[in-house]
């Protein structure tokens, strides 16, 4: 019998709803959330990934701000200009758009940003939370991916949970939060042994490798397993794939997410949950 299918549209949908209501709460208490997109020069990928954020914040009720400075702004300019944002009370929350041009860090940049105000989440003090069990901004599409599980319906505590991918982004953070969840959890990564052995024994397989389009076949996976495939890879005629060859892996899971439609949804009302907790705590 086929997997049934882990719509991330659908579950997005539900979330987003939810968002708009508790933003609109928040604004009878007074309490405006507002997001501000910062970039050092901005190209057409930036432009278009914004008027996204843009759309999403006013659907929710946030303000929405861009801060812009030139390409060829000095480093200690950009860092001027973070330092002035953290600084400003009204700002709930900052994103920096990436890439940054070559000459600065966009890691190093990434970390300037307050932990309270980095809703995207990755940075030592936000991801050091996560192993105190203390959750601030938790990174989005680890929470995304993590939320599409429990989503099945399975029964986390005690299951065997299998992450492959250790990245700070998603890999890392996943684990941790499934641990949280009272799984068994093994963190796998391009040089553990026997990665397909590993992978059938997951009750719960995350996937976040993003190298090979299709690499983790139906032959990985437990029956019954519930499949999170968090990949995203150009395969090219503006086409996207995922880590999991789906129609052998649907086959043999119990549930899947497609790939798109599955974590990315989710990953966006993930980015406005750690805003709108942010103006809570606020």
């Amino acid at each position: 019998m086929p997997a049934k299918i882990l719509d991330g549209k659908a579950v997005a949908k539900r979330i987003k709803e939810k968002l708009a209501l508790e933003f609109a709460a928040l604004r009878t208490r007074g309490k405006a959330a507002k997001l501000v997109s910062f970039a050092v020069g901005v190209d057409d990928g930036t432009t278009s990934y914004r008027k996204s954020q843009k759309k999403q914040a006013e659907a929710l009720g946030v303000d929405y701000a861009m801060v812009d400075l030139p390409a060829e702004a000095p480093k200690d300019a950009v860092v001027a200009k973070l330092h002035e944002l953290n600084t400003d009370n009204s700002v709930t929350g900052i994103i920096l758009q990436l890439p940054v041009p070559k000459h600065l860090n966009g890691e190093e940049l990434a970390r300037m940003i307050a932990p309270a105000k980095n809703i995207e989440g990755i940075d030592e003090v936000n991801l050091g939370a996560i192993v105190m069990k203390r959750y601030l901004n938790v990174p989005c599409t680890a929470r995304a991916a993590v939320e599409l599980a429990v989503e099945s319906g399975i029964d986390t505590n005690g299951a065997n949970a299998v992450v492959i991918g250790r990245s700070t982004i998603v890999g890392k953070p996943a684990a941790l939060l499934l641990l949280d969840r009272n799984c068994t959890v093994t963190l796998c990564h391009s040089r553990s042994r026997d990665l397909p052995a590993i992978a059938r024994q997951a009750d719960i397989l995350v996937t976040a490798i993003g190298t090979k389009a299709g690499m983790v076949t139906g032959d990985w996976i437990k029956p019954g397993a519930v499949v999170v495939d968090v990949g995203i890879i150009d395969v090219g005629e503006g086409k996207i794939r995922g880590d999991v060859d789906f129609d052998s892996a649907s086959q043999i899971a119990g549930f899947i997410t497609p790939v798109p439609g599955g974590v990315g949804p989710v990953t966006t009302q993930m980015l406005y949950q750690n805003l709108l907790d942010a103006a809570k705590k606020a």
